[in-house]
């Protein structure tokens, strides 16, 4: 049987201060292919990557979803693992993501909740991260405790038949609802969110809340095929 191909698209913008720190620390032998998607940052951090060694591309569009399907579409992995760069995900637990993978899940969430944990999350974000947690839940018929983490890995196929059309901080809310309505296998594994390195988060509270919720209504109202 063909081993499957892992892929890790890894995005970022105006991270020079933590990525190759992130890159450096992704487990090499689990891993066939790393891609780096830049949002066109205005510091050095492309040519810091590229000068690592790493393959990097600039995204289409703007805003963290066309990031992941800029990559999506370049990538060749049977799986591919969504990585953000800014310095709170443990990129070495992508071992753990592959080894859940494998042992026969469409979609494995890195959890900051249950018994994982977050030093970063505010207390507003972790009562939205709840409340949106619980609506993606209902809507595909899931028993997830962390719906917004994009720390995950998922398969090719699942990637295919999701169709995915976020543009923002949405595409986690439409993979996990969609995973859901196609009956995919989804699973969790622990993790901890450190402290971001460096800058504050760009989800903004209130406007990125609204596109999140819009989406989730929007998902729950339809079924596949996508």
């Amino acid at each position: 049987m063909r081993k499957k191909k892992v892929s890790v698209v890894a995005v970022c913008l105006n991270e020079v201060k933590t990525i190759l720190r992130i890159l450096d620390n992704i487990p090499k032998n689990t891993v066939d292919e790393i891609l780096v998607v830049d949002g066109h940052s205005t510091d050095n951090t492309f040519e810091i990557v590229k000068k690592a060694g790493y393959s990097i591309i600039y995204q289409k569009g703007k805003g963290r979803a066309n990031a992941f399907k800029t990559g999506f579409r370049k990538v060749s992995g049977d799986s591919v693992v969504m990585l953000s760069t800014d310095g709170n995900e443990r990129s070495a637990d992508i071992k753990k993501l592959i080894e859940k993978a494998n042992s026969g899940f469409d979609l494995v969430i890195a959890t900051r909740f249950g018994l994982g944990r977050s030093e970063d999350v505010t207390f507003i974000r972790n009562i939205g991260n709840y409340f949106f947690t619980m609506l993606c839940n209902l809507a595909g018929n899931l028993h997830i405790t962390d719906s917004m983490n994009g720390f995950r890995i998922l398969t090719r196929e699942a990637i295919e038949k999701m169709n995915i059309e976020s543009d923002r901080f949405d595409i986690e809310a439409e993979i996990t609802i969609k995973a859901g309505k196609l009956k995919l296998r989804v699973g969790e594994i622990p993790t901890i969110e450190d402290p971001r390195l460096h800058s504050s988060s760009r989800l903004r509270t209130i406007r990125d809340g609204y596109i999140i919720l819009r989406r989730i209504v929007k998902e729950a109202f339809r079924g596949p095929p996508y």
